[in-house]
């Protein structure tokens, strides 16, 4: 049997066995390049080598393929420049994928995983961040090599070979999200809908919810009940040489922003945070805003009164993220506190023991991250 009727027969195979990963499949182009040298993936094509399908029995075809499929459906393609303020390394990155990917597969009865592929029992269920950070922190002598088969994910392109970014890059996911949904529709009418795959799709719907409106819903605020001539602030509406009237809100108390200076949440996920908490505070106007950054501990406090443009403080600290120290920061110092906004990357184990007495919006940059224990949790998406 050559290559092409391999991976011919292989995706046929999942279509009638595993219909998630066959659906999927059916909508995936598949290219045979004997420059590749097993299979690659960019999110939105599969290279495969005829030479490596040549030496592969059906079994494990059928894995390879729905390997480098399972790696679109996750999105794993999506461009990742650092990860923890620091460069990614994109062998450990695509080892990572792989080790949260193959048990997937080998749990769903798909094919027969190839000689060489990563599993560790300990990772199931683990998010790839987390075996990232456990694989990184190893000496390069004790950690595990790549599988030896299927290259390191590239990132969606267009059709000038240039990365997908922004608007461009949002689509892409998009169209991810709609064949990933179609293809869970396909597995449970068949009653085969893959373990994992649940998870995932409730993710994706949960991603959906803009954490902007989160936001901005938990914020609150009254609705503009009078309009004041007092001291123009610095968003004043200027028009025609005179000053118009501004819109007075009654406003929301006091907000305590706290940021994880850790280094995991840097880069345009705090520039994008704040951009979004100005316009949040410029619509609803609280009292002041207390903004405290801390890594294991609390680094930096800044109080900001009505009507202040809020500032990022880029203060990176050495120590691991820690959440309690800022919790008993406020208590002990007494800051107003009618809402505590809380941007981190999740990666806690100090959640402190009493709940406090007032809202907590728990702003993650991990995607894949579980609930806060209290409080409300939202998941930042931000365009590469």
């Amino acid at each position: 049997m050559d290559a092409n009727t391999k991976i011919s027969r292989a995706k046929t195979r999942l279509l009638l066995d595993q219909p998630f990963w066959g659906t999927f499949t059916m909508g995936t182009p598949f290219h045979a390049d004997d420059k590749v040298d097993t299979a690659c993936t960019n999110g939105q094509r599969i290279k495969w080598s005829p030479s490596y399908v040549d030496t592969l029995e059906p079994a494990k075809t059928i894995f390879l393929v729905a390997h480098e499929i399972g790696h679109i459906v996750f999105k794993h393609c999506d461009p990742i420049k650092e990860i923890d303020g620091k460069p990614v390394d994109p062998e450990v990155h695509n080892m990572a994928l792989d080790y949260v990917l193959n048990p997937i597969l080998i749990d769903g009865n798909v094919g027969e995983m190839p000689e060489g592929g990563l599993y560790e029992p300990r990772y199931h269920g683990w998010p790839w961040i987390k075996v990232y950070r456990e694989l990184i922190a190893m000496d390069k002598d004790e950690r595990p090599q790549p599988q030896p088969w299927g290259g390191n994910v590239g990132n969606p392109e267009d059709d000038n070979g240039k990365p997908l970014q922004g608007s461009q890059l949002e689509q892409h996911n998009m169209d991810i999200e709609r064949r990933v949904f179609m293809a869970a529709e396909a597995a449970k009418s068949a009653g085969k809908l893959p373990a994992g795959i649940d998870e995932l799709i409730t993710k994706m719907r949960r991603s959906r919810v803009d954490w902007r409106d989160v936001f901005n819903r938990f914020i609150g605020g009254e609705q503009p009940d009078d309009y004041t001539w007092r001291r123009p602030q610095k968003r004043m509406w200027f028009q025609h040489g005179v000053y118009m009237p501004s819109v007075d809100k009654v406003g929301v108390g006091d907000i305590v922003v706290a940021v994880d200076s850790s280094g995991s949440t840097g880069g345009h996920h705090r520039e994008y945070f704040f951009g979004v908490l100005n316009q949040v505070i410029e619509d609803h106007n609280p009292a002041s805003v207390t903004v405290i950054t801390c890594d294991a501990e609390v680094q930096t406090v800044r109080r900001y009164e009505q009507g202040d443009i809020v500032e990022d403080m880029d203060v990176k600290g050495d120590g691991g993220t820690r959440v309690e120290p800022v919790f008993r920061y406020v208590s002990e110092e007494n800051i107003k506190c009618n809402a505590l906004v809380y941007l981190t990357d999740m990666g806690i184990w100090d959640f402190p023991d009493n709940k406090p007495d007032y809202p907590v919006l728990w702003v993650s940059t991990d995607p894949d991250c579980a609930d806060a224990p209290f409080g409300e949790t939202t998941r930042i998406q931000v365009a590469a």
